[in-house]
């Protein structure tokens, strides 16, 4: 049955009234008391119902114009059609609304049976928005609690919970910065903000706790007490390499954990010992003085004198030079 149009409002007719179709063949009343997880499965089956005659009946956009959200800007495909028409996001939003309220009524009643021609698709992400109180607190940095060193707080957070976090709003972006998503820019108009996106509604809430948490210990928490900023920055520094290593100093007091110092990682490539480099290797030192005797040793004595500038001496009334040249032509030119 094709849709008819809804009738034009005039100003010099009558006025028009409008009225919702009522569900058909299909009793809302309460006839006998009912406990409240009973209530809650008749609500759940009650709209199930109306959901599912307006979807068969194409009855989707609400007739009063008042009643009708504002129309978006325009998106199309890559075929120049338009894919946010009003009939499409009423469309739409019946049908997730449906998905989710069976799903709901799965949980409740086990021998739920859903409606007829009804399949199954995977279910849409859930997401909220926490924001977050910048303009009540503008002295606390909000971004750097909750995204931690290099983002790791946030992406720890995010595991922990099982959703996915992002900030988004006034602030979330560094100047000079653009994005070229128009759902992304148009989220900059809004205050700062988390947007938790995940596939059920406990993970959402967990997510929610756990920032609720973080935001709660930065506004109450004094900067010398705040543990969770101090651990960020020893992480941050470590990240850096600029982590001064002085954790051995504080070793044995109450309240301190004792760690191993950092000399005993380090290991020497001569000797293989640790807590030292090459460099102030004392093995390396002896190797050293023992090579260099080792080659003053083996250096010919004219060499020596060379090195010292002296004139080589005589051994006897021979010159060690005129010795040592006829042993070379002795060893060139053999004697027959």
């Amino acid at each position: 049955m094709a849709p008819t149009a809804a009738p034009r409002q005039s100003r010099w007719g009558p006025r028009i009234t409008f009225t919702a179709p009522a569900l058909a063949s299909f009793n809302l009343a309460i006839e006998a008391p009912m406990t409240a997880e009973q209530a809650e499965a008749h609500a759940l089956h009650v709209r199930i119902s109306e959901i599912t005659q307006k979807l068969e009946m194409n009855d989707i956009v609400p007739a009063d114009p008042i009643r009708r959200s504002t129309s978006p800007t325009p998106e199309y495909d890559m075929s120049g059609r338009r894919i946010n028409t009003r009939h499409q996001r009423y469309r739409g939003s019946l049908t997730a609304e449906r998905q989710s309220l069976i799903s709901q009524a799965a949980q409740v009643m086990p021998n739920y049976h859903p409606p007829a021609g009804f399949r199954y698709t995977t279910p849409s992400r859930i997401t909220e928005k926490l924001y977050i109180p910048v303009k009540d607190f503008p002295e606390v940095n909000f971004i750097g609690q909750i995204l931690g060193p290099r983002g790791r707080s946030l992406m720890e957070t995010a595991t922990a919970s099982g959703a996915t976090i992002a900030l988004r709003g006034k602030g979330s972006v560094k100047e000079g910065r653009g994005r070229a998503n128009s759902k992304l820019r148009d989220d900059m108009n809004e205050p700062l903000h988390c947007l938790i996106t995940a596939d059920s509604q406990a993970k959402v809430d967990k997510a929610k706790s756990l920032l609720k948490e973080t935001i709660e210990m930065a506004i109450t928490t004094p900067e010398h007490a705040n543990t969770r900023k101090q651990e960020q920055l020893r992480a941050l520094a470590r990240v850096n390499g600029t982590f001064p290593d002085d954790e051995g100093l504080h070793a044995g007091l109450p309240g301190t954990v004792d760690r191993e110092p950092s000399s005993i990682l380090v290991v020497c490539r001569v000797c293989g010992g640790n807590g030292h480099i090459a460099r102030d290797c004392v093995e390396r030192q002896a190797r050293l003085l023992h090579r260099g005797s080792t080659v003053r040793s083996k250096t010919p004595p004219w060499r020596k004198a060379r090195q010292h500038g002296t004139q080589p001496e005589a051994h006897g009334n021979i010159n060690l030079l005129d010795v040592m040249y006829s042993s070379f032509l002795s060893e060139v030119y053999p004697r027959q």
